[in-house]
């Protein structure tokens, strides 16, 4: 090897290893502020339900038998996390209380656009002298969705109603779990209804709300709580979100197979992959509220900024070594290309694998 081949080839290592080091360091940093504790706020503790499992029914308390039967579910915003549910809602019980005058429903929103239409002007007196109400009701509601298995994410659409008068001691929901549930005929589009479910809770207030009257500073009310199970296809996972990111990463690495003297197109693949994905996951990131975790999605395309960044690393890097055009230098990036090749198919079938199960 000639003086002058042995400086550039030097002078080369020096930069490659330059560019890499750059490169590490800023994926080192990227890393620790993601997860390093020191450099970001800790992310506060979830806070238990304030919804509790009843246990124990008050022998001072007039019993209700609640049970709600849903009809459609319309205008599911993941945005807003608001949906419009339209069911039927009817109350059974024996006693002076009338459990549908104080009636509140604790995750409705838009109370001026709610519509409750009572089947009969007055309670129906049944043959075992209780009485009955069947209401038609149409409003919108709101529950705090989860988007961090997002798109392999379950949602919960309910509503959660309650007395806003008289606490635990004095009126307690019973579930008429036998006749709940939902039509045959639901659907929410984008979704599967998996099941539904109604339960009693009870719902503690530290607080008396100003009443004087009360001689503890808290108080205890029954809540029922009817739910419906949803959770996407997992075709709209693989065929409308990551069958592109993968048909995109898949052109990135055609560089590979490219001969080596072609430095330009090899560059050029690999970058216009690269601003592709971006605008990808901008289109899914639209549709989701500002969260402030990665989803799911989001760390397989991490991974995959990973190995496309590491492709356009690998072809600045051999592209000083086909300078001389000598046929060694051709054969080795072409090796090189290979093993790249099978190392980057690996990382991705491994990490993806490993994303989804943890």
């Amino acid at each position: 090897m000639s003086l002058s081949r042995l400086s550039h080839w030097i002078n080369l290592k020096k930069n490659s290893r330059k560019l890499v080091i750059s490169a590490l360091g800023i994926l080192l940093l990227i890393l620790s502020l993601q997860f390093g504790n020191n450099f970001r706020t800790p992310t506060p503790e979830k806070n238990s339900s304030i919804y509790q499992p009843l246990t124990t029914i008050p022998p001072t308390a007039q019993k209700v038998n609640v049970g709600i039967y849903a009809q459609n579910i319309y205008e599911l915003n993941a945005s807003s996390n608001t949906y419009y549910l339209d069911f039927y809602l009817w109350f059974r019980w024996k006693g002076k209380i009338d459990p549908i005058t104080h009636l509140e429903f604790m995750n409705g929103v838009e109370d001026w656009g709610r519509t409750i239409e009572p089947a009969y002007e007055e309670p129906k007196q049944l043959k075992d002298g209780s009485f009955y109400q069947i209401l038609r009701v149409e409003s919108r509601f709101r529950e705090p969705f989860e988007f961090s298995r997002y798109p392999l994410d379950e949602q919960r659409l309910g509503v959660t109603i309650e007395n806003a008068v008289y606490p635990l001691d004095e009126l307690v929901y019973i579930a008429d779990t036998q006749e709940s549930g939902h039509a045959a005929d639901l659907t929410v589009p984008g979704w599967k209804i998996k099941n539904s479910q109604i339960k009693v809770l009870s719902h503690p207030y530290p607080s008396n709300f100003g009443d004087l009257d009360q001689e503890s500073n808290s108080s205890v009310y029954s809540t029922v709580r009817f739910e419906i199970n949803i959770s996407r296809p997992i075709s709209f996972f693989t065929w409308k979100l990551l069958l592109p990111l993968f048909v995109v990463l898949f052109s990135s690495w055609g560089s590979l197979l490219l001969y080596p003297v072609y430095v330009d197109s090899r560059i050029i693949l690999p970058t216009t992959a690269l601003l592709t994905i971006v605008f990808l996951q901008q289109s899914y990131s639209d549709s989701l509220p500002d969260v402030g975790y990665l989803v799911l999605l989001d760390k397989i395309y991490a991974l995959v900024y990973v190995l496309i960044i590491a492709g356009i690393l690998e072809t600045i890097i051999t592209a000083d070594w086909i300078k001389s055009g000598h046929s060694e230098s051709i054969f080795r990036v072409k090796k090189l290309d290979q093993g790249f090749l099978v190392a980057n198919i690996l990382i991705l079938a491994g990490g993806v694998m490993l994303i989804l199960l943890l």
